[in-house]
């Protein structure tokens, strides 16, 4: 039976009953592995972020990493706005800022998270001890779900309603300035190719900054816009067809190639995933078909710095699916079912090296821990328990 997205929040928050069952703090953490971890050279210490989307109150729950990839509570920052409490079917709605020429914005120093509930940004300082809230900025739209950063420049994504089946959804964008500081770009909102039913996802820069591209699984598919370097005003939508069906998230290998997750509007076993060129105009050229994985839902995907493999969470599945990626981009099914989550598997994070792969259970609010290794296989380290039911947002280093 074909089961969409807009149906997740009543399917997960029925499960909760099961999620209470199990004791939050309890860790499982198997025999260390023996073989080397897919990214040559020694770990460092780090951190993962959650973020909760609580109605009472949006807060980032922290996790410092240990130098073998295993987390501990770090505390808890509260984001000055609102969630929504619903499952907003979206990728990237908490990020780390990424290096600029200049530095203004800190080289992975800044988070930067959407607060759906209250239409707005919040941006904190990341530090050793934990975070510092800088500013809190309106998304200058309703219900922001998805954000992304290059250089001086981000833009967020605002689904104008529940996964974005209503209303207009739009992008907006905002220069980054010295501590974070966001200053909105006038007359910088777009729309998406879809005013309503978009089930737009996902915006991101690509790698050069050049174009953003935003995911509209609902319309299947993928728009992009072409930025001005000088004004940062996106120009679009162009629209492309999808090479299958229902686009989610994606990312970029480190060649620019677009790697996409394809839920195929929740058809049970019919996830898959998808790759594209992407031109300096926004015109997506497929690289191949979709490379299947029999599994349902797949909306998550992350590609590992060495750009050799990608993972996708397959939702409604509850599990991960490997793939080895080819220098042209090329997607391999590696393992249908590389690690286990639980249902619903929603957001995954890489660790800075790719040592480490982190993925989040939405009903049961559980964080699993992978180690990443030499031959694209994920071994189990950790399960760690406490994160509210119902959140989204994932971000590590």
């Amino acid at each position: 039976m074909m089961r969409t997205l807009s149906t997740f929040a009543a399917t997960a928050f029925a499960a909760l009953a099961l999620a209470a069952c199990s004791d939050s703090s309890e860790i499982t953490r198997p025999a260390p592995s023996m073989v080397v971890s897919a990214n040559a050279g020694s770990s460092s210490p780090g951190a993962v972020y959650a973020m909760t989307n609580e109605v009472t109150g949006n807060r980032i729950v922290a996790f410092d990493r240990a130098a073998d990839g295993t987390l501990t509570p770090g505390g808890s920052f509260a984001t000055g706005g609102t969630g929504s409490g619903n499952f907003e079917g979206s990728s990237n709605s908490l990020i780390l800022g990424e290096q600029s020429p200049n530095n203004l914005n800190g080289g992975n120093h800044y988070l930067y998270t959407v607060n759906t509930g209250s239409n707005s940004i919040s941006v904190f300082e990341a530090k050793h001890d934990g975070l510092t809230l800088v500013e809190v900025e309106s998304s200058g739209g309703r219900a922001p779900i998805s954000l992304t950063v290059r250089n001086k420049l981000l833009y967020v994504l605002n689904s104008d309603g529940i996964q974005c089946t209503g209303g207009i959804p739009s992008i907006t964008g905002f220069t980054i300035w010295p501590k974070g500081d966001l200053t909105p770009i006038p007359q910088s909102r777009r729309p998406l190719s879809a005013a309503s039913n978009s089930g737009c996802s996902q915006v991101s820069f690509t790698k050069d900054g050049g174009v953003l591209v935003v995911t509209e699984r609902g319309a299947d598919v993928i728009s992009t816009y072409v930025v001005d370097r000088g004004t940062g005003l996106a120009t679009g939508p162009v629209t492309n067809q999808t090479s299958g069906n229902g686009p989610f998230g994606f990312t970029f290998t480190q060649r620019g190639q677009l790697l996409t997750a394809e839920n195929f509007q929740g058809a049970a076993l019919q996830g898959g995933a998808a790759s594209y060129d992407v031109s300096p105009d926004g015109i997506l050229t497929p690289i191949g078909p979709t490379a299947r994985n029999g599994r349902s839902d797949t909306c998550w995907i992350v590609n590992t710095d060495n750009g050799k493999y990608a993972y996708v969470t397959n939702a409604m599945s509850g599990d991960i699916s490997s793939y080895s990626v080819a220098p042209d981009g090329t997607l391999t099914l590696l393992d249908p079912v590389a690690g286990a989550v639980g249902f619903i598997a929603e957001d995954m994070a890489l660790s800075g090296n790719s040592h480490y792969l982190y993925a989040r259970s939405f009903t049961q609010g559980t964080l699993s821990t992978f180690e990443v290794q030499e031959d694209g296989s994920l071994t189990p380290l950790q399960v760690l328990g406490g994160l509210p039911p119902g959140a989204v947002g994932l971000a590590a280093k």
